[in-house]
């Protein structure tokens, strides 16, 4: 009787674990893993999936295209923390940019180098119609880094 409980218990343990996220779809708020750190973003929810772009922001959950998964820690945490702040802030990409950052600098997963290797990537971003381009996005960031 005694290894039954023991079995249960080791079950429901198993089954309330966090799980890296590319071994899951969906993934309930508090349980992605990004890089071994936990990504977390209140009540909201996760999906890996391929989407037109590196990640989103869309009523109550967060998509990240899988791709993001391969990208330094760093970057990982940006993005996530960056459609975090949509969540918070709303569509504005200005704040969700320095939010992403200024959350990284204070919670230290985000140095000033880390930075620099994610605004080489960020550069040639092209503008659209909410995003400013990749040059003028970096600029702000570095700004709000330096706060």
């Amino acid at each position: 009787m005694f290894k039954s409980i023991l079995a249960g218990a080791a079950a429901a343990l198993l089954t309330t674990a966090p799980h890296p996220a590319a071994a899951q779809t969906l993934i309930v708020p508090g349980a992605l893993l990004l890089a071994g750190y936990r990504a977390t973003c209140g009540p909201v929810d996760t999906m890996i999936k391929p989407i037109d772009d590196i990640a989103a922001a869309y009523k109550g959950r967060i998509i990240l295209h899988p791709r993001v998964l391969d990208l330094p820690r760093a970057q990982q945490l940006f993005w996530y923390t960056h459609e975090c702040a949509h969540h918070i802030f709303g569509p504005g990409e200005a704040a969700a940019d320095c939010w992403a950052v200024q959350q990284g600098k204070i919670q230290g997963w985000l140095s000033r180098d880390e930075l620099s290797r994610l605004g080489t990537t960020m550069r040639s971003f092209p503008g659209d119609a909410t995003h400013g381009d990749g040059r003028s996005r970096v600029s702000y960031m570095e700004k709000c880094y330096a706060r």
